[in-house]
C-alpha cells in the first residue's frame, strides 16, 4: 500500500492503481482551507501487503 497521506485525490487514485488495488469508499471531511483535497487518512494503512485488487478507502479534505 503506497503512501498517499496529504497527495492530492487524483495523485493518491493514480498510486493505489498503479499498484493493482482499487479505489474503495471516498468520504470528504470538514477541514482548513490548504488541506482541500487532499488525503487526510488512508485504510489499510501504508505499507500494508494487500493482495491485487484490493480496495483502499480514502479520507479526503474538503475544505471550510
Amino acid at each position: 500500500m503506497p503512501n498517499v497521506l496529504g497527495k492530492t485525490l487524483g495523485v493518491a487514485k493514480a498510486r493505489i492503481r498503479a499498484k493493482h488495488c482499487r479505489i474503495g469508499k471516498v468520504t470528504f471531511r470538514k477541514t482548513v482551507k490548504r488541506q482541500r483535497g487532499r488525503i487526510l487518512a488512508e485504510s489499510p494503512k501504508p505499507g500494508k501487503r494487500l493482495a491485487n485488487g484490493a480496495k483502499v478507502n480514502l479520507i479526503v479534505g474538503r475544505g471550510r
